[in-house]
């Protein structure tokens, strides 16, 4: 299985204390999203020119030069690297490297090592970048650890093929809706959501443990016409399943400095982070309607 990281969370990634899995690689490309060293499934560097001293030194290759007084990494060298000296002989804080091969046998191993930090209600969860791209190996080790009584927890777009594989093989699934209108989907997350619709109502549908959540994106979910289709979609769904757990999160600028690590554009720069009164005002509004919504953060 290809990640990026794993870590730790206490009651956001799923109940209780959790040892968070991510998995690289994501069919999604959303504007706001928090960590885009998770979207592309080939390995990348992360490079902190601020971070510890001289890192150019750390590179035998060259791949770190001083541009107009500061210091860039030559990506074209640093992917054709043969051996990471700047991690494996440096440990130079500066870099960091996403994207690495874990076996099942090894996420299995680890979490029964962790089972007992992991308290009553606590678990494994399996986030990303889209953990369902790479199905088969998550599902081989869902299935090995529920028997061995570890809570497992799946947090996912659900529009991939390989979602409804999932379906009844977690103990929880936390599902993201980005928004409803296909067009403000394609423009600012680079996909159709049809798919997406389709697998979390047929996740309701089958009595699936699971929560929803949506992010409040200025642009893309907090005008008046996205929120009714949104609050609309979610009372249909609550005629099928009640309670209907949902979250409302914020967008925030977390994510920039890796953004500037990759080499990349942040694309929402500049956007005014959504107030909690946007948030709670939606939530107040799907509680009506008898839906259990809850603001996060």
């Amino acid at each position: 299985m290809k990640i990026f990281s794993t870590g730790w969370s206490e009651g956001f990634d799923g109940p209780g204390r959790r040892w968070v899995v991510y998995a690289k690689g994501c069919n999604f490309r959303c504007r706001w999203c928090g960590n885009p060293e998770g979207l592309r499934m080939e390995t990348e560097m992360l490079f902190y020119p601020e971070r510890g001293q001289s890192p150019e030194k750390a590179c035998p290759y060259g791949a770190v030069q001083s541009s107009n007084g500061t210091l860039e990494i030559e990506r074209g060298k640093c992917t054709k690297c043969p051996d990471r000296a700047c991690l494996t002989t440096w440990k130079h804080p500066a870099f960091e490297y996403a994207g690495q091969e874990i076996s099942a046998e090894e996420i299995i191993a680890k979490a029964q090592q962790y089972h007992p930090l992991f308290g009553p209600d606590g678990g494994i969860t399996f986030g990303g970048g889209e953990a369902t791209l790479q199905a088969e190996e998550i599902l081989r080790v869902a299935t090995a650890l529920r028997e061995k009584g570890i809570h497992t927890v799946l947090e996912t777009n659900a529009a991939t093929k390989g979602f409804t594989d999932c379906l009844g093989k977690f103990d929880h699934l936390i599902c993201d809706l980005k928004c409803i209108t296909p067009e403000l989907h394609q423009e600012w997350c680079g996909s159709d959501n049809t798919l997406a619709l389709e697998n979390i109502r047929k996740a309701v549908e089958t009595g699936q443990d699971l929560r929803l959540r949506l992010v409040i994106v200025p642009g893309v979910t907090d005008s008046p016409e996205e929120l009714e289709k949104i609050s609309q979609f979610f009372a249909a769904l609550a005629k099928l399943r009640n309670p209907l757990p949902v979250e409302i999160l914020r967008m925030h600028h977390l994510g920039v400095p890796k953004y500037q690590a990759l080499g990349l554009a942040y694309q929402m720069a500049g956007v005014p982070e959504p107030k909690l009164e946007t948030a709670e005002k939606f939530a107040e509004k799907l509680r009506a309607s008898g839906i259990e919504a809850t603001v996060v953060g």
